[in-house]
């Protein structure tokens, strides 16, 4: 899949995590990567670990994130390096135009690499802080735009359910105020999930078995199963330990998807829903650049 040969340093330059780096280092650089002969073969798929980052140089890749954007890169672009660098799964399938060409460096490579160069691994961290922090501000961005527009899309519900009230009823009344004031309850803030990181690490000890927390809010919490979920409807108890935080929970499976269940959380007592609020808070702020 790969041949040999390298980038050049003024392709090198181009990219944020190499800036500051002498020609000569640069060079040496260069020497690590490989080509990629992609064959029709998608360079990577959704899904599968990322060990890898990539250089387009000349052509075109396709990022598709199914059921979300499409990006086309261009020349000089740097893939899947965030990824890489992180293990991560990969989140899109990146597809090679014809007589595109396209670089590869195992992540495992690179980091050895700098591991025998200390003073340029302290250069590429600096650059791979900042790179990141910009991504980071970049998503503030828009997840602000976005919470501006559901806001603005609330009070327009909410105007409208008053509206429908206000009305002389008919027939459509009440299943038009009863799906305006479920998206309205849907879309409060008290709903919004958060992923634990894997900093602040969240298991559910259910029935003696404890699972994986995927995403958790005030008021709900799905989990992943060893085996098969019990019937929606289900009540089940049992202790949420939230980064070595213990709280008692109970509730109803809202829904089940596979082996993944969502528990819609019972009322906590005060000392319990302030626990899992600090949680919350805490999981929030690794978003959110200071």
């Amino acid at each position: 899949m790969f041949r040999g040969m390298g980038p050049s340093a003024s392709e090198l330059r181009t990219i944020p995590l190499f800036h500051g780096f002498a020609d000569s280092e640069l060079d040496e650089l260069a020497g690590l990567f490989k080509e990629v002969e992609a064959n029709g073969k998608p360079l990577f798929d959704v899904g599968e670990p990322a060990t890898t980052l990539y250089l387009l140089t000349r052509g075109e890749v396709t990022l598709d994130r199914p059921g979300d954007d499409v990006f086309r890169l261009f020349p000089p672009a740097l893939i899947g390096e965030l990824g890489a660098l992180t293990s991560l799964p990969r989140s899109t399938r990146a597809t090679v135009a014809p007589s595109s060409v396209v670089w590869a460096l195992p992540a495992a490579k690179l980091q050895a690499y700098l591991g025998d160069h200390q003073e340029l691994g302290v250069r590429f961290l600096a650059n791979l802080l900042q790179t990141v922090a910009d991504k980071v501000h970049r998503d503030q961005e828009r997840i602000a735009d976005m919470r501006g527009n559901l806001m603005r899309t609330q009070k327009e519900l909410k105007r409208l359910r008053e509206l429908v009230l206000e009305s002389p009823e008919t027939p459509l009344s009440a299943p038009v105020h009863d799906a305006l004031d479920k998206v309205i309850t849907h879309n409060r803030r008290v709903n919004y999930r958060v992923e634990p990181p894997a900093a602040l690490a969240a298991t559910c000890r259910i029935d003696s078995t404890s699972a994986p927390i995927n995403d958790i809010s005030r008021t709900h919490m799905t989990v992943t199963l060893a085996g098969e979920p019990p019937a929606v409807g289900t009540w089940l108890s049992g202790v949420a330990q939230l980064a070595g935080t213990e709280i008692p929970i109970s509730g109803r499976v809202h829904r089940t998807n596979g082996k993944n269940m969502t528990i819609e959380l019972d009322l906590m007592i005060d000392e319990f829903a302030a626990a899992l609020e600090g949680y919350l808070t805490r999981a929030q702020l690794l978003d959110i650049l200071c």
